[in-house]
C-alpha cells in the first residue's frame, strides 16, 4: 500500500492524448486534398511527445490513430503531393489566376487567430478587405506565413532558421520558402521516432484507434442510434456491417505495430462510440481495455450513477469469452482543458486543476482511484496563448514534484489495481451526450449514409462476380473503409461548419467515386452532387408575436424566440446532450419557456436532471435561503444579468414540479415562494405575477442545466434572452426630471465582454436609466469574443481617424442592442483582436486609444451626450481631454461623471 506522509493514498492521474486527423489524401493521384497532417505535425504531433523531455516524473498516454500515422509517414517519403504544399512552393510570380485566387481564399486565416496576431505582417494580410489588391511580394508573404504561423512557436524561438523568418516578418525571398519546407519536413520525421522513444523508456503508453476512426456501433448496426435517442431519423438503407469493424480493427493494430514496434494494450474507440457491440469486438482483438466518457458510464448504470463512488474506478465486461477493461474519463477535468483554461493565466489555471485533483483524493479514503484526463491532443492549443506551452509546462512542473497526484498510464494502473467492478450494461453512445447523433440523422447525414450503404453493396456484387480481380477489388475496399470515417459525417452535422464543409464533402464522394473507378466502372450520377445543399439554420431567433401555448406542441411556438444549442466550437464541441433548443415567448400574463431534450422525462429523472430559469432584477438583500443554487456565484455573473428570480423545473416521470423562488444577493441560495406540478415539464407557463413583473418591463432570461446539484450547461452560453411584459410601462415620477443624453464608456458590459462586477453595473445602471426615459447609449471596445455574427453587430460608422500619438490608426463603429439599449463598439483588430481583454504590455495605448475613439465618434453619429459616465480606469482620460484637447463646440458643453469601481 502507497501511502504518503499524512495517511492518504496518492490519487493517479493518467492524461490520455487523442492525436487524429481523417485520412486527406486521394490514393488515385496520391494529393493531399487538405494539408492539416502537415501543419499539425509542425505545430503538435511533436511538441506534444517532447514536452515530457524535461519532466521524467510525468507520465502520459497518447492515442495515435493508424490513419494518422499512416499519412506522417506518407509524408515524410515526400512521394506524394500536397496541394496546399505545391502551391506554397510555386515562385509567387508565377501563380496562376486560379493559384492565386486560392492563396488568397484558404491561406488568409481569420485576423482573431492567436497564429494569425503573433506577426504584424500576417495581421495586416489577413485584415485586408475582399477586394483589395494583392502584389507579388504579398503573395509570397502569405505562402510563407500561412505556413510558419503554423510551427509550434516554441520550436520557431529555438531554431535559428525559423526565428530569423519570424524576426523578418516579410519581404521574404523565395529561398526563404525552401528553408521554411525543408524544416517542417525534418520536424515531420522526427515525429513517429520520438513516441517511440518515450515508449521505449516507460514514460508514455501508445494505443490506437481503429484505422480510419469509424464509428464503430454505427457500422455494426445504424439501428444502434437509436438506443439513446429513439426519435432519431435514420437512413433509408440498413447499413450492418460488423465485418468491416473487425476490419478497422484489424487493420489499424497491424499498421500501428509495425511503425511503434510494439502491440497496443489500449483502444480509444472513435469518438469513445462504445455499446455491446463494441466489446465483442474488442474481446475478439484480445484489447486490454477501452476508454470512454463518463456520460456513457452514467447511462451504462442506470440511474445509479454516483460519482465519487463510480467514475474513478475502473470497469471490467464481459461477454464473449473474454474480459475487457474499461476506464471512463471525468468529463469535467477535461473539459475545463479543452474550454475553459484558455481564458486563465497559465499558474492560475494550473493551480485550479491540481485543486480538483486534490478534492477527488480526498473523497477516494483507503480506495485506489484513477482520474482520467482525456481530450484532443491538438486542436484546444490554438486558443492557449504560445499554443498551450505555457498551460502545459505549469501542469507538468506542479505534477513533477507532487507526491500527492502521480501521474500513470492506463495499462500500468490497470496491472497494479485490476478491475473489481464488473459492469453488465454498456450503454451505446459517445463522448457528446452520450448519444451518436453527431454522426447520423440529420438529412445529409442520412444521404451520406445511403450513398455509402449503395457503394459497398454495389462493390460487394462486383467482388464475387468478379474474382480474378481480387487487386483492384482490395484497393475499392479501402476506400469504402475510408468512407466510414467519423469525420465525414461529423461536418455533414448541421451542428459543426468547418468553413470548408464543401470541400469535405466533395472529398468524401471522391472516395466513393474512386470505388467504381478502381472497378473500371461509371460512378453515378448522385456521386457528382453536393450533398450539403441547405443554409445553415440560424443559431437564435426572437420572438415574432404574443403566444399562448396549451401544450409542447402547439403550433403557436413558431412565433416564439429560440436559441439553437450546437456550433461554435468547430472541430472541438463543447459537451452536453440534456438540451438541443429552447424556446420562449409571453402573452399578457404569462412567460412561457419550452425545452427540447432528446432524453425522456424518465431519463432525466434517473439522471438528476433539472433546469433553472434565471430571470432578471434586483436580488433579495436579505432571508434566509431553503434552496441551493447549482451555480457558484462567480458563474451566476456569467449569465450576462443580475438575477432575481429562479424557476426550477423538475422533470419527472409522471409530470414535472415547477418552484418560484427569489434570489439572495450575494449568496448561493435562494428562498422558494411558490411551487405547483406541470403535467410537462418540458414546456411551462409562469405568470409575470409571480416573478414580480409588470407591463413594460423588460427580462432577461438564462437557462442553467444541473445534474445532481452542479451545472452542466448555460443556455445561450454567453448572452441572455430577452422578453418585455406586454402593455404601458409604469410611469417613474422624478421630481423636475430632465431627459438627458448619457453616453456609458466602459471597459466591459455583460453579457458581451465581462470579466468583473463593472459589466454588470454598467449594465444594469444603463438600462435602469433607460427604463426612467432617458437616451442612454453604451461604448466599448470590441473585444474578439465580441462575434459579429452572434451578437447581431452591424457598422455605423466606419474609417473613423482617430490619433495615437504620432500616428493615426481607423476605427470601426459598431452597433448592438442590449434589449432597447443602443450599444456601440470602437473595432480595431491591431488594438483589440486578442485573446483576452487585458494584461498586455500596451494596455496603456490600448486605453488612450479607446478614449479618443469615443469622443472622435460622436460627430460621425451625431451624437454628442450630456453626460459622458465614464466606468473605471480604462476611459478614465475622457474628462482630461474634453478639458484640453476636446474644449470648443460641440464638444464644450458635455458634462462627464468618473466612478472607479
Amino acid at each position: 500500500m502507497n501511502l504518503r506522509s499524512n495517511g492518504l493514498k496518492p490519487l493517479h492521474v493518467a492524461f490520455v492524448w487523442h492525436m487524429h486527423q481523417p485520412y486527406y489524401k486521394d490514393d488515385l493521384t496520391s494529393t493531399y486534398l487538405l494539408p492539416w497532417v502537415r501543419l499539425r505535425s509542425a505545430k503538435d504531433y511533436y511538441k506534444m511527445p517532447a514536452l515530457l523531455d524535461a519532466y521524467p516524473n510525468v507520465r502520459a498516454t497518447f492515442n495515435l490513430v493508424p490513419s494518422l500515422l499512416a499519412q506522417i509517414e506518407d509524408y515524410g517519403k515526400e512521394e506524394s503531393v500536397d496541394l496546399f504544399l505545391n502551391l506554397s512552393k510555386q515562385a509567387a510570380g508565377d501563380l496562376s489566376e486560379e493559384g492565386r485566387d486560392f492563396v488568397l481564399r484558404w491561406m488568409r486565416e481569420a485576423p482573431r487567430a492567436l497564429r494569425v496576431q503573433q506577426s504584424p505582417r500576417y495581421l495586416e494580410l489577413a485584415s485586408r478587405a475582399p477586394d483589395a489588391q494583392f502584389t507579388t511580394a504579398d503573395m509570397r508573404d502569405l505562402q510563407v506565413w500561412f505556413n510558419l504561423a503554423w510551427c509550434d512557436p516554441v520550436w520557431v524561438e529555438q531554431d535559428a532558421r525559423l526565428a530569423e523568418l519570424k524576426r523578418k516578418d516579410r519581404d521574404f525571398t523565395e529561398e526563404d520558402k525552401t528553408l521554411l519546407f525543408d524544416a517542417q519536413l525534418e520536424r515531420i520525421r522526427n515525429v513517429i521516432p520520438k513516441y517511440r522513444e518515450l515508449a521505449e523508456r516507460g514514460q508514455a503508453e501508445l494505443t490506437f484507434s481503429p484505422y480510419y476512426h469509424p464509428i464503430l456501433p454505427l457500422i455494426c448496426h445504424v439501428d444502434s442510434a437509436r438506443s439513446a435517442n429513439p426519435q432519431i431519423q435514420l437512413p433509408e438503407k440498413h447499413f450492418s456491417h460488423r465485418e468491416d469493424a473487425e476490419r478497422q480493427i484489424e487493420l489499424g493494430m497491424g499498421l500501428f505495430e509495425r511503425m511503434l514496434g510494439r502491440r497496443p494494450k489500449g483502444m480509444w474507440p472513435s469518438e469513445m462510440a462504445v455499446g455491446e457491440s463494441v466489446i465483442g469486438l474488442a474481446e475478439k482483438a484480445k484489447i486490454d481495455w477501452m476508454i470512454s466518457d463518463e456520460e456513457v458510464l452514467a447511462r451504462s448504470l442506470e440511474g445509479q450513477f454516483n460519482r465519487d463512488e463510480n467514475l474513478y474506478q475502473p470497469k471490467r465486461v464481459a461477454r464473449e469469452g473474454g474480459a475487457v477493461s474499461m476506464v471512463f474519463r471525468d468529463s469535467q477535468l477535461s473539459n475545463v482543458i479543452g474550454f475553459d483554461y484558455q481564458r486563465m493565466s497559465a499558474l492560475d489555471a494550473a493551480r485550479d486543476l491540481m485543486g480538483r485533483l486534490r478534492r477527488i483524493r480526498d473523497a477516494q479514503g483507503d480506495r485506489d482511484f484513477l482520474a482520467v484526463i482525456a481530450l484532443d491532443g491538438e486542436n484546444a492549443w490554438e486558443f492557449y496563448p504560445r499554443d498551450g506551452h505555457d498551460f502545459l509546462n505549469a501542469v507538468y512542473t506542479e505534477l513533477e514534484s507532487s507526491s500527492d497526484i502521480v501521474t500513470t498510464t492506463v495499462s500500468d494502473f490497470l496491472a497494479e489495481h485490476p478491475p473489481q467492478q464488473l459492469l453488465h450494461h454498456l450503454h451505446t453512445g459517445s463522448w457528446i451526450g452520450a448519444s451518436l447523433d453527431t454522426w447520423i440523422g440529420d438529412p445529409e447525414h442520412n444521404v451520406a449514409w445511403d450513398l455509402l450503404a449503395e457503394t459497398r453493396d454495389w462493390l460487394d456484387a462486383q467482388s464475387q462476380q468478379r474474382p480474378k480481380e481480387s487487386q483492384q477489388a482490395a484497393l475499392a475496399w479501402r476506400e469504402i473503409l475510408i468512407t466510414e470515417g467519423s469525420d465525414w459525417f461529423w461536418w455533414f452535422s448541421r451542428k459543426h461548419d468547418s468553413g470548408m464543409d464543401p470541400i469535405w464533402d466533395n472529398q468524401f464522394r471522391l472516395h466513393l467515386r474512386n470505388v467504381y473507378k478502381l472497378m473500371g466502372a461509371r460512378a453515378p450520377a448522385r456521386l457528382f452532387q453536393p450533398i450539403i445543399k441547405r443554409a445553415p439554420a440560424p443559431e437564435r431567433g426572437v420572438p415574432s408575436a404574443a403566444i399562448s401555448p396549451r401544450s409542447k406542441h402547439d403550433p403557436a411556438w413558431a412565433s416564439a424566440g429560440y436559441f439553437l444549442v450546437g456550433s461554435g466550437f468547430g472541430a472541438l464541441h463543447r459537451p452536453a446532450g440534456v438540451v438541443e433548443r429552447v424556446y420562449y415567448g409571453n402573452d399578457e400574463k404569462n412567460l412561457y419557456f419550452r425545452i427540447d431534450s432528446p432524453r425522456s422525462g424518465p431519463e432525466l429523472e434517473q439522471q438528476s436532471i433539472e433546469f433553472w430559469i434565471y430571470v432578471s432584477g434586483p436580488p433579495a438583500v436579505d432571508g434566509k435561503g431553503d434552496l441551493q443554487l447549482p451555480l457558484a456565484r462567480s458563474a451566476v455573473g456569467e449569465l450576462g444579468f443580475e438575477p432575481a428570480y429562479v424557476v426550477r423545473i423538475t422533470p419527472r416521470s409522471q409530470g414535472g414540479g415547477v418552484t418560484v423562488a427569489r434570489v439572495l444577493d450575494g449568496q448561493t441560495t435562494a428562498v422558494a415562494e411558490s411551487s405547483w406540478d406541470a403535467d410537462d415539464p418540458f414546456a411551462v407557463a409562469i405568470p409575470f405575477a409571480k416573478l414580480a413583473k409588470h407591463a413594460g418591463d423588460a427580462i432577461e432570461l438564462g437557462l442553467v442545466v444541473s445534474r445532481e446539484g452542479r451545472d452542466i450547461e448555460v443556455v445561450p452560453p454567453s448572452g441572455a434572452l430577452g422578453i418585455r411584459v406586454p402593455g404601458q410601462a409604469r410611469a417613474v415620477e422624478v421630481e423636475h426630471a430632465k431627459h438627458l443624453k448619457v453616453l456609458v464608456a466602459t471597459a466591459e458590459l455583460a453579457p458581451f465582454a465581462k470579466l468583473g462586477g463593472v459589466s454588470d453595473v454598467a449594465a444594469s445602471l444603463s438600462k435602469e436609466l433607460r427604463r426612467i426615459g432617458h437616451d442612454v447609449r453604451v461604448v466599448l471596445p470590441r473585444y474578439r469574443q465580441v462575434d459579429i455574427e452572434r451578437f447581431g453587430l452591424r457598422p455605423v460608422a466606419t474609417d473613423i481617424k482617430v490619433p495615437l500619438g504620432t500616428e493615426v490608426m481607423p476605427a470601426t463603429i459598431y452597433e448592438s442592442r442590449l434589449n432597447e439599449l443602443v450599444v456601440y463598439f470602437v473595432d480595431c483588430p491591431a488594438l483589440y483582436d486578442r485573446d483576452g481583454m487585458f494584461g498586455f504590455g500596451d494596455d496603456d495605448a490600448r486605453s488612450v486609444y479607446f478614449c479618443r475613439a469615443v469622443l472622435e465618434m460622436m460627430p460621425a453619429l451625431d451624437f454628442f451626450p450630456d453626460v459622458v459616465h465614464v466606468h473605471d480606469w480604462y476611459g478614465a482620460l475622457i474628462p482630461n481631454m474634453l478639458d484640453r484637447v476636446y474644449d470648443s463646440e460641440p464638444y464644450a458643453d458635455i458634462a462627464t461623471a468618473l466612478t472607479i469601481h
